[in-house]
């Protein structure tokens, strides 16, 4: 396979590398990066299909349309994959990135020709969100452990970055159709900036991320520059590589919004795709107030599967090798399964970074509105007492998403004490209970706890969601897995509701009549020790 340059990896980016980022833009003709500063602006976006909620002065960046490689090799090429333009907009809680997506086929080509096929609309293949949150920390390459790019299955190819160059420590894959495959959040695992399907991988379920795509164009203009029909016209041969620097030639674009152009069809805006996305601010380790403090880096990338195809803010790495041969059919380009290595500049959301200058990351903050919130106005205390609470806490962990579990444990009734340190928490110990190996980790809390809750995470993004922390429980990628490990004896047991030996109470402190009726988190007192249990009938 095709490869473009040799990629230097490091280790973790200092500050210093922060600072020495070359920051290289392509802004010749219509390409542009944060074009007139702007830097989208704050607003609350819907996730819908829609495009009201967004407008213009949220624009980020821009490229021209016809500017990826698949123009240059052939009319019987399908040029769904441009991307025209990205926005961004934020509020309290949430990042929202919306990318513009043409199909400008319709102005020469018959609906149903290839251009058009699908409705001219992208398919299942994947899209990329690459982030850039914290310039100090660790770089991604887009490589696995095994040297495989994400979702790709040939070493070979795929889209990847130079750490030395620019910096992304968050990648978000999707589909172009939602609702198909698995979308997760991939961050770096170790000092070379490969990422994996486990630790560095988190789901858009598990995360709070959501996307959506409609039909239409949100810009008031659409430049489009000529394509491989337009150059059969005027005799200019197909291979010419002059085809392909006439993209830095603004000469070389017509806008075909609202305008008539001599020898083209009107544009259909139907054929144009939108895409929008929501990724929770806490699932990148930051607030508003530090959003806008200091910025973060975006760029959107479009891909056949193998390769990438576009990219915006655009990077010369999508269309260096449009004229070589896919492996697959030579009448195609080579850009659909070559190696692509980004080395320009991010666009910058909510503020023109200074890479030199970039904040500490804020401390998390625990779900603002937990649940469930502790009774204010608690009931009097039953009688009789159950017994005191044995002071010390043990939390266990089965789960295979992180290599080695960090836990972040607090106490959602007690201001959001934490109990395990600052995020990301502490790393857990591995033990062996009743021949079983597992994750542990022990604390012993100053006063009995309220509302403890607990995430497990890698100790570099990816993390499970707010869990309500039992005491001894067993918790597997899922969550509570329903076990415990007995005190005593160290076997794994689960409480069932026919332990006609304890006293139980319910989660306000009411002593029941017997055991428990009803599946549900109670406090089960035995053998003068008092836990919270979850029983399953």
């Amino acid at each position: 396979m095709k490869l473009k340059s040799t990629l230097i990896c490091g280790c973790a980016v200092s500050a210093l590398m922060a600072s020495a980022y070359e920051n290289k833009t392509e802004s010749r003709a219509y390409f542009a990066t944060n074009p007139a500063n702007g830097v989208g602006k704050a607003a609350t976006i819907t996730i819908d299909g829609k495009l009201d909620d967004w407008s213009e002065d949220m624009m980020i960046a821009r490229n021209g349309a016809n500017n990826m490689s698949t123009a240059f090799k052939g009319t019987h090429e399908n040029n769904v994959i441009d991307i025209y333009a990205i926005y961004a907009a934020w509020d309290d809680q949430n990042l929202y990135v919306a990318w513009q997506m043409c199909n400008t086929g319709d102005t020469w080509a018959r609906p149903g020709d290839g251009p058009l096929t699908d409705y001219g609309k992208p398919g299942d293949i994947p899209f990329i969100v690459a982030l850039s949150v914290d310039p100090s920390s660790q770089a991604m390459t887009g490589k696995l452990e095994d040297g495989k790019c994400v979702w790709v299955d040939d070493a070979g190819m795929g889209t990847t970055f130079d750490m030395t160059s620019v910096h992304v420590d968050h990648m978000l894959f999707m589909s172009g159709k939602p609702g198909q495959g698995v979308p997760g959040i991939f961050t770096p695992v170790n000092a070379k900036g490969d990422t994996n399907y486990g630790a560095g991988c988190t789901l858009f379920s598990a995360a709070g991320v959501s996307y959506d795509r409609a039909d239409g164009f949100l810009p008031a203009e659409l430049w489009r520059q000529k394509t491989t029909a337009d150059y059969d016209f005027d005799g200019t041969l197909i291979s010419d590589p002059s085809c392909i620097e006439a993209i830095y030639d603004s000469g070389s674009y017509q806008n075909i919004i609202n305008n008539d152009v001599e020898g083209l069809k009107p544009h259909d805006t139907a054929y144009d795709t939108f895409y929008e996305i929501k990724i929770p601010l806490k699932v990148l380790g930051i607030t508003r107030q530090w959003l806008e403090a200091n910025g973060i880096g975006c760029r959107v990338i479009g891909t056949r599967g193998e390769s990438a195809i576009d990219c915006c803010p655009f990077d010369p790495a999508m269309i260096d090798n449009a004229f070589e041969c896919y492996g697959k059919d030579a009448s195609t380009t080579g850009e659909k399964d070559d190696l692509d290595i980004i080395t320009y500049a991010m666009a910058d959301i909510a503020k023109v970074r200074d890479l030199s200058n970039i904040e500490p990351l804020p401390d998390p903050t625990p779900d603002p509105d937990p649940d469930p919130t502790p009774d204010p106005d608690p009931d009097p205390t039953p009688d009789p007492d159950p017994a005191p609470v044995d002071g010390s806490y043990a939390i266990y962990y089965i789960g295979t998403n992180y290599s080695t579990p960090y836990t972040y444990i607090w106490d959602s009734g007690d201001g959001d004490k934490e109990y395990s340190g600052k995020w990301p928490g502490s790393a857990m110990t591995k033990v062996t209970v009743n021949g079983r190996e597992m994750w542990r980790y022990t604390f012993l809390p100053e006063n009995p706890l309220i509302t403890p809750m607990v995430i497990f995470n890698s100790g570099n993004g990816a993390q499970t969601k707010n869990l309500e922390l039992i005491n001894h429980g067993i918790y597997d990628d899922n969550g509570y897995t329903g076990n415990n490990v007995n005190v005593s004896t160290g076997v794994e047991l689960n409480y069932a509701a026919d332990s006609s030996e304890a006293v139980w109470f319910d989660m306000q402190g009411h002593r029941l009549d017997g055991a428990p009726a009803n599946q549900g988190i109670y406090i089960r007192v035995a053998a003068g020790k008092a836990q919270k249990v979850m029983v399953t009938l």
